[in-house]
């Protein structure tokens, strides 16, 4: 088991350095997603202060608690594109072949289709998503004790498996349609309107979808009202940065399960 363990390891890691060398191969490609990835996160957050200004809060939550908010939904978005944006685009490996190589490689395809393809533009992301973090931080007098930090940490690991985890549930689906469907304008569009404001803002009915049946709320709302002190509405939950991670775990595998049964359906690519 540890054997394994550690082959997996070194085989992440070099994967991890020949995409590392890619990026310093082409830097001026890495610098154009710099320059102008971070516009779309700036934009969002100046629309938050802009709603802010108008109608003075969100259902309780003030300019800095929002900020806190959305910088913990854009770091783990950001951390879900460097790990998990393949799913995104699962058809063109379906139509294209790619799963052939994998098959034929002793090691579990599910690791290899996600531990060894590292999206580092994905950085560029995770850049402002920690800026207006430690804005939202300084706006809130947000005191980091350790026990803090460890719930930041399971926070934003809980919620980057439950959008992989989502990507790649979506992404399976390309097994049975045969098809190439690029799910990541969806997926983007979906996270952001449920991800940068809280929940509660929304009907019940909506709020009991984003909790239990696709668990979006698990990925900012639940653990940063907790954190911060906020009532969060009728489905609350004690313990909801802990359960983040549970969330979160419990979504992956399930991905995982879907994504093996809905390899069996896979055909190569033909002639």
């Amino acid at each position: 088991m540890l054997q394994t363990m550690k082959h997996y390891s070194k085989v992440s890691l070099a994967h991890l350095r020949i995409a590392v060398l890619t990026v310093m191969e082409y830097p001026a490609n890495m610098l154009g997603w710099l320059l102008s990835n971070p516009i779309q996160f700036i934009l969002g957050f100046a629309t938050i202060k802009f709603v802010v200004e108008e109608f003075g809060s969100v259902c309780g939550w003030g300019y800095g608690q929002l900020a806190f908010l959305y910088g913990i939904s854009v770091i783990s978005h950001a951390l879900s594109m460097i790990f998990f944006v393949q799913g995104w685009f699962m058809g063109y490996y379906v139509i294209e072949g790619d799963f052939d190589r994998y098959l034929l490689r002793p090691m579990s395809v599910l690791y290899q289709f996600c531990f060894t393809k590292f999206n580092l533009v994905g950085i560029t992301d995770l850049i402002p998503g920690i800026c207006v973090f430690v804005y939202g931080c300084l706006q809130i007098d947000y005191v980091w004790t350790l026990k803090n930090t460890i719930y930041i940490l399971v926070t934003l690991v809980g919620a980057t498996f439950i959008r992989g985890g989502i990507y790649l549930i979506i992404g399976s689906s390309s097994f049975w349609t045969k098809s190439i469907n690029d799910f990541g304008g969806y997926t983007q569009e979906l996270f952001d309107k449920t991800t940068m404001y809280p929940i509660s803002m929304y009907p019940e009915s909506f709020q009991f979808v984003l909790t239990y049946l696709l668990p979006i709320g698990w990925v900012s709302f639940y653990p940063t009202a907790e954190l911060l002190g906020i009532p969060n509405g009728r489905f609350a939950w004690d313990g909801a940065v802990w359960m983040t991670l549970v969330v979160g775990i419990i979504v992956f595998v399930a991905a995982a399960i879907i994504f093996k049964c809905s390899l069996k359906r896979y055909e190569s690519a033909g002639n």
